[in-house]
């Protein structure tokens, strides 16, 4: 049983600088491309003009001759530049090499990718090694040789490579399959790899590339993390914190806490009252922070939550009593108005009665066809006609009453009979005088 043996040599480098942080409104320097095809370009790195660049090394190509456009460095396609973990997505070949029955060799590719010259280096937490093949041993040195990381894919005998897409759409066991993450962050890499009628692969890509849509052939490839950091401390812009690089080897700059931009051109105050941070009360914004005052009547911190009752649900407490006490007070007055009503009804029908009201009724009833002779009139007609009975107007009395002498409106003079105080036994009497 021969045994193929794929190395990846990944190589110690010295670090120059850059930075990073959340993209804000500005992202590239007065007068510079932002974009290349459908990659954001933002500074320390630049296209077009190595002046948009912080220096030589974020300097990149813009290949305009591909559909769409991609930008490049060392002949590697970037996919993707973040400020914020100070990270670029690249995409590189896969490396393979295929044999005969005779274990000869049909088909070998060799790729390598060598950022030792940029402050670049491959993620030792974001990328993983993966080899596929039939007793496939896949490691990787530094430099000086030393290992770094490995795995071993084995087969048993005359498996056939046919069942490749099965074995990736599964979880990489170490059967014909298998993974390993980089144990060093490194910037130079050799990888061999390969296909045909028996063929070994290893790919050195993203943890969250997607192997199960890898296709393998001499054109295949892979996205893998690049990381990315700074040596100068003073390239960061206003507002902004240094900070180290996860891998040791430089800087990165982010925004101080409450502003936001690329801090390598410098961060802006973030206005948290018009970005919908938490605030229950009055929001005031101040450099890098904001302040939140509880309404009137509540404490606490308005930023986390207010206590108490606020001066408007008490006015509108207030406003809803005040509300109802006065539907209430309305509603007794309508009330009063209709019993007072009621009562006066009732008491004008129980003095028509009394007085005589039925016989009066009785008796117009009986002459309709002289009614201008028995005419009923009301009492306020009656103190008008007579000038409130007064008594020059007093014509005689009889034995039920006073007699006035009073004229009507349209100038009729009329008898007004007043009854002194009158059983109701002679009311009928009072009413025939």
């Amino acid at each position: 049983m021969w045994m193929l043996w794929l190395m990846m040599l990944l190589l110690t480098w010295p670090a120059t600088g850059t930075k990073a942080e959340t993209g804000g409104l500005i992202n590239v320097k007065p007068g510079c491309e932002e974009k290349c095809g459908d990659v954001t370009v933002p500074y320390p790195f630049g296209i077009g003009n190595r002046k948009c660049a912080m220096n030589g090394d974020f300097f990149l190509f813009c290949d305009r001759s591909a559909s769409p456009p991609q930008p490049k460095f060392e002949d590697v396609v970037v996919l993707n530049i973040s400020i914020t973990d100070g990270s670029i997505i690249a995409r590189i070949p896969t490396a393979q090499r295929c044999y005969n029955g005779f274990g000869n060799v049909l088909n070998s590719t060799d790729i390598k990718v060598d950022l030792v010259l940029r402050p670049f280096r491959l993620s030792g937490t974001r990328n993983k090694l993966t080899a596929f093949g039939c007793d496939t041993i896949a490691f990787m040195t530094d430099a000086m040789g030393d290992f770094g990381s490995g795995c071993a894919s084995l087969c048993t005998i005359n498996e056939s490579f046919k069942k490749l897409n099965n074995i990736i759409e599964n979880s990489c066991s170490g059967f014909g399959c298998c993974q390993t993450p980089l144990r060093k962050i490194l910037n130079k890499t050799k990888t061999l790899t390969e296909e045909f009628i028996t063929c070994d692969y290893a790919v050195l890509a993203d943890e969250s590339f997607d192997l199960s849509g890898l296709h393998f052939s001499d054109k295949s490839s892979s996205n893998v993390t690049v990381e990315w950091m700074i040596k100068d401390e003073e390239s960061c812009g206003d507002n902004t914190n240094l900070t180290y690089s996860e891998n040791g080897q430089g800087y990165r700059c982010v925004c101080q806490p409450g502003y936001k931009g690329n801090p390598y051109l410098g961060c802006h105050d973030i206005d948290e009252c018009n970005e919908g941070y938490p605030c229950e009360g009055t929001c005031k914004n101040t450099p890098g922070s904001y302040a939140c005052q509880c309404p009137i009547g509540m404490h606490g911190d308005g930023t986390v939550g207010c206590r108490g009752f606020r001066i408007t649900t008490i006015v509108a407490g207030c406003v809803v009593v005040l509300g109802l006490l006065f539907l209430l007070l309305i509603g007794l007055w309508w009330l009063y108005k209709f019993i007072k009503r009621r009562r006066k009804i009732k008491r004008k029908q129980k003095f028509f009665k009394r007085n005589g009201g039925l016989l009066l009724r009785q008796e117009l009833s009986s002459n309709e066809g002289n009614i201008e002779k028995t005419k009923l009139f009301t009492s306020k007609d009656l103190e008008k006609a007579t000038d409130n009975y007064n008594v020059s107007r007093i014509l005689g009395q009889g034995g039920q009453g006073t007699v006035f002498k009073g004229m009507l409106t349209d100038g009729r003079i009329v008898a007004v009979k007043k009854s002194k105080s009158v059983h109701e036994s002679n009311v009928e009497q009072f009413i025939n005088e």
